[in-house]
């Protein structure tokens, strides 16, 4: 319900992002519903080791993760990489995605009520047929949907000129995230904002006051990057490893390896640094410089728009 009242009253746009979040609630629910059908034991019983699992786990694992990776890659996209995903592209994907898999998975639904068991290499009920072609069918559509995607990937990528996110804000968002370029500088935020409300870049855009150039910047406190990070995090995987397996000797190394990183980086004192006005002064006037562009070009247009109209 929290998926649902989070859109109840909202100005919902359906864009891509939304499209694979709403596809993401359908799958997920019938597959959430179908999972507690299974917790009641008479059913379970007769379920169990049948098709109609099958069909409940991938309805849990594509709608609640899947469709849910292909929402938040698709919105966050132009704020990692600077531009964003072909928009027609990412429907049809979706759409063919949702149609595919409701095909190739309800019908698996169907054959577990009639008792078809899962890792069969044959079957002799004819019943079963039909409802195995449905399957295989949405199987072929799903596979469309994939290709979909790898020339929506590249139709991007090849576009990205056109595509640019000038703006750092290509969903209208309502958060500070949004208030940088894409893809952000690597300090942030070139001044700390002062949040005074829990939607405060909205409020920013409405008074009008969200892309002003501030009149003067601070030199801003950095910390250094380290090796330390990836070293005691490649050894803890290391750790893992060897604890699950009884290699003890794997296991003290990659524990000292862990504790001699930690204790070097913790009397290391060259950790941190400041970035300086004139670096900065540098970065955000190519910004505001982009901006000024995107503001006169959506003027021209709209004269042109409005030309259009009176004649």
């Amino acid at each position: 319900f929290n998926w649902l009242f989070t859109m109840y009253r909202g100005r919902i746009r359906f864009e891509l992002p939304m499209m694979w979040t709403i596809s993401f609630m359908l799958t997920f629910v019938i597959g959430g519903m179908t999972g507690v059908m299974l917790a009641i034991p008479a059913a379970d019983f007769v379920l169990h080791n049948s098709l109609f699992l099958v069909a409940h786990f991938h309805n849990v694992i594509i709608g609640g993760s899947l469709f849910g990776y292909f929402a938040g890659i698709t919105y966050w996209w132009p704020k990692a990489t600077g531009f964003t995903l072909n928009e027609n592209l990412g429907k049809w994907a979706c759409g063919l995605w949702t149609v595919g898999f409701f095909m190739a998975f309800m019908p698996l639904y169907v054959l577990g009520f009639m008792g078809m068991t899962r890792r069969l290499n044959y079957y002799d009920n004819p019943v079963w047929n039909n409802w195995l072609l449905v399957a295989g069918a949405g199987a072929i559509i799903v596979l469309c949907a994939i290709g979909v995607q790898f020339y929506q990937m590249f139709a991007s990528i090849r576009d990205q000129k056109s595509n640019r996110d000038w703006t750092g804000d290509p969903w209208n968002a309502r958060t500070l995230e949004w208030s940088t370029s894409s893809p952000p500088p690597f300090y942030n935020f070139a001044l700390l904002p002062e949040v005074r409300d829990r939607d405060h870049w909205t409020d920013m855009k409405e008074l009008g006051l969200a892309y002003k150039k501030p009149p003067k910047y601070q030199r801003i406190h950095m910390p250094k990057n380290t090796w330390a990070g990836v070293v005691i995090g490649g050894a803890s995987l290391v750790l893992g490893f060897a604890m699950v397996w009884w290699i003890w000797w794997l296991a003290i190394l990659s524990s000292a390896a862990i504790l001699g990183a930690w204790v070097i980086y913790a009397f290391e004192d060259n950790k941190d640094y400041y970035v300086e006005v004139d670096e900065i002064e540098a970065i955000e006037s190519k910004r505001y410089t982009n901006l000024d562009r995107v503001n006169e070009s959506a003027i021209d247009y709209q004269e042109s728009d409005a030309t259009t109209i009176s004649v």
